[in-house]
């Protein structure tokens, strides 16, 4: 809904504009993202396609473009399997299971759920460090 000052005429917003400065790379600018583009991957879970990394971790396939970052790559290989809401689930169940909220029998299943997702939290940190290049 439109504002109205007191002349009863609309108040128009005016959109941010950018002077030809901003809205511009320097070429010195476009020359660091196209070297960050040819960063130096490892290890035999990932392939470079263009620019481009396909990861794989175990029946997971990522593809991110480059450049990246190790938390990042963390991160992307974690949520392609377990989204956020599954995580939170399965946080919340193996602590329910720990403070005695639930049977002995859900208790057992939630934190059998719990260590299959840390132990692919372990090889996910594992083969984004390999292709990062960083030492374990």
């Amino acid at each position: 809904m439109d504002q109205i000052n007191n002349n009863n005429e609309p108040v128009v917003e005016q959109a941010e504009v950018m002077t030809p400065e901003e809205s511009v790379m320097s070429p010195e600018m476009l020359a660091e993202m196209e070297a960050q583009k040819d960063m130096e991957l490892h290890g035999d879970n990932v392939k470079k396609i263009g620019g481009c990394a396909v990861v794989t971790v175990g029946e997971e396939t990522i593809a991110m473009e480059m450049p990246f970052t190790y938390p990042q790559l963390l991160s992307a290989i974690i949520k392609r399997k377990y989204d956020t809401d599954q995580s939170e689930a399965i946080t919340a169940n193996f602590l329910a299971a720990r403070t005695g909220a639930v049977s002995d029998e859900k208790a057992a299943e939630y934190t059998a759920e719990y260590e299959a997702y840390q132990a692919y939290r372990d090889l996910a940190k594992a083969v984004a460090k390999e292709v990062m290049g960083i030492e374990a």
